[in-house]
């Protein structure tokens, strides 16, 4: 269980960092917008090709949104979900 308080705690702070790090260079070169990183600007799209051979919409559809959505609020998330997991499980 102590292993998933890490990886929430990793995940949650690389999710801040990663936003961080983006609004510095945002502020720093003139005229650039804030540039959101994704699963698929990362990985690139061959790697998700699997997600359409899905048979429920439904899934097919939660699973491009989550791939599509920025990556550091994947990483906050998924940071979250881990801590919450381990705040319900842990022995105390």
């Amino acid at each position: 269980m102590i292993k998933i308080k890490w990886l929430g705690l990793l995940s949650f702070l690389g999710g801040l960092v990663l936003v961080g790090f983006q609004g510095i260079a945002s502020i720093m070169k003139e005229g650039e917008t804030f540039y959101n990183h994704t699963l698929v600007s990362v990985f690139g799209e061959s790697s998700f090709e699997w997600i359409e051979t899905f048979p429920i919409a439904a899934l097919r559809s939660s699973l491009d949104t989550l791939v599509y959505a920025p990556l550091y609020i994947v990483l906050i998330c998924l940071g979250v979900l881990l801590l919450v997991i381990h705040g319900l499980f842990a022995k105390s």
